[in-house]
């Protein structure tokens, strides 16, 4: 790196850049904490799931294990929603305070990292670009698990860096620590495991270490964050279900995702697209939902109806099974074959759909990465902003000061502050532009060959790559990467001004 470079190695501790980040975290978590209530959840199966999760926590049920949803986010919340529910009708509010402080201090965490390895002003704009990002500010006002894995990773981060000079016992137990967080990540969304396993492995990297060290460390990771998993598989997952399997939503996943490859399921693809195609003619005796109210359902991996509904559904002839199947959730599967047996039969229609064109499969997955890294705000069928923006509000009433009851799919009345709603949704678009310099940072920090900067882009780039292969591009799968595609921005965009204005 060149000595021009604003990113230099460490720099003391700076309190004046304390003092404005303090001030900008105020300032910005301030206007998104009155513009923006806790989501109502209502109409968002995902968030109902995790609100009815940690109610059943909270009432000492722990037996919530599932095939299909993650409890991490639940497990870890439950107490927290216990305590703010003493405040009555502000226990919303109360635990969304509680949630932006604690997101609040990721951009702080990120800080001291930089200026650990960087110079000063490196690590203040990384910060504050964190802290800024409007990408990332939304997920904490969502009882949804982005925020939580995003401090758990950057905490991580955080972690190791205090472990980097420290003496080996300490630094085994700072790494140690990092390795509890990331055991609760890995029952929080299971796919971020391998990302678990890149981060174990950096230590390799750490060449001022002797290599027994760096194989102790890896291997605390490892045994740490795998045992915690291990227990939760054993002691509420298996008891719960009946079953090792950790989900059976896989193959409905992967099918979501054909459209955005530009596949097409046909009957003809195989014998397991024909079958689908012929229990798509199936009409179910009762109405199914593959949403909905069925939390409880997904302990059961088998048949959700009698073994005698499940005989008179199969039992029926077939309809005209159309060539071209649509791609749907086969709600009335799940109910009358089991959700792992569905879910399967799935795997195996997504597999013969996509083993006519590999390289297409392929190339359709190097789209949506590259889609991820610059966080394309048309690519995906999702919208960036999760959010409401102002056009999806229903204003109640004129309210005042701005604050206004609303109306939309995460709202029920609440209050909200429309000068601040406008603000943010306005601002989005253009202050999220700075993601296209993603690939462009992703590059540079693997030529650097800098620990905190390689371990940054090859999780985030192992993270989007299992998105993209596994799932629907949805930003809600790679909020929890959130903080990362910053720290690779910061240094890359500070060494950039630096070479334009050299001193400055």
């Amino acid at each position: 790196m060149s000595e021009n470079s604003a990113c230099l190695p460490r720099s003391p501790l700076n309190r004046r850049h304390l003092w404005l980040l303090l001030l900008a975290t105020i300032l910005v978590q301030g206007i998104m904490f009155i513009s923006y209530p806790l989501g109502a959840g209502s109409n968002n199966d995902n968030e109902s799931a995790q609100k009815y999760l940690i109610s059943e926590y909270a009432k000492g049920n722990f037996l919530v294990g599932n095939v299909r949803y993650n409890t991490g986010y639940a497990l870890v919340m439950a107490p927290f929603k216990t305590l703010t529910d003493h405040f009555d009708r502000w226990s919303e509010r109360a635990l969304l305070l509680l949630q932006i402080l604690a997101s609040s201090a990721v951009p702080f965490l990120v800080y001291d990292i930089m200026r650990r390895r960087f110079e000063g002003r490196c690590a203040l704009l990384t910060a504050m670009l964190v802290l800024v990002d409007p990408f990332n500010l939304q997920w904490a006002h969502f009882q949804l698990p982005g925020w939580l894995l995003a401090l758990a990773t950057v905490s991580a981060l955080w972690l190791a860096q205090l472990a980097w000079s420290a003496p080996r016992r300490r630094a085994l137990g700072l790494v140690a620590l990092a390795a509890v967080l990331l055991g609760v990540m890995s029952f929080t969304r299971f796919n971020y495991a391998p990302l678990i396993a890149i981060y174990g492995l950096s230590f390799f990297i750490w060449t001022h270490r002797p290599f027994w060290q760096r194989l102790a460390l890896f291997g605390l990771v490892g045994a740490v964050s795998g045992g915690i998993l291990g227990a939760y598989i054993l002691l509420i997952h298996i008891p719960s279900t009946g079953t090792s399997t950790l989900s059976c939503t896989a193959g409905a996943t992967l099918v979501a995702s054909l459209p955005e490859k530009n596949f097409e399921m046909r009957a003809s693809n195989g014998p397991h697209s024909t079958r689908y195609a012929q229990l798509l003619t199936l009409r179910p005796q009762r109405n199914v939902d593959f949403f909905g109210d069925t939390y409880p359902l997904w302990r059961f991996p088998g048949p959700w109806v009698s073994e005698a509904e499940k005989a008179a559904f199969l039992a029926q002839p077939f309809g005209d099974a159309q060539e071209e199947i649509d791609i749907i959730f086969p709600a009335a599967l799940y109910w009358h074959l089991g959700p792992c047996a569905a879910d399967a039969l799935l795997y195996d229609v997504y597999a013969e759909t996509v083993a006519s064109d590999f390289l297409k499969l392929a190339l359709a997955h190097k789209d949506a990465v590259f889609n991820m890294l610059i966080q394309h705000p048309d690519a995906p069928p999702f919208p960036l902003q999760y959010v409401d923006r102002p056009e999806k509000l229903t204003w109640l009433d004129e309210g005042w000061l701005g604050f206004r009851r609303a109306e939309s799919a995460n709202y029920n009345g609440h209050r909200l502050w429309q000068p601040g709603v406008v603000a943010y949704s306005a601002l989005f678009p253009t202050l999220n532009l700075i993601k296209l310099l993603t690939p462009l940072a992703l590059v540079a920090a693997f030529w650097r060959r800098d620990w905190l900067l390689v371990t940054a882009a090859a999780m985030l780039l192992t993270g989007l790559i299992l998105i993209a292969i596994a799932a629907t591009i949805e930003p809600r799968y790679y909020a929890a990467m959130a903080p990362l595609f910053m720290i690779l921005i910061g240094p890359f965009l500070a060494d950039l001004l630096n070479r334009v204005r050299p001193g400055a």
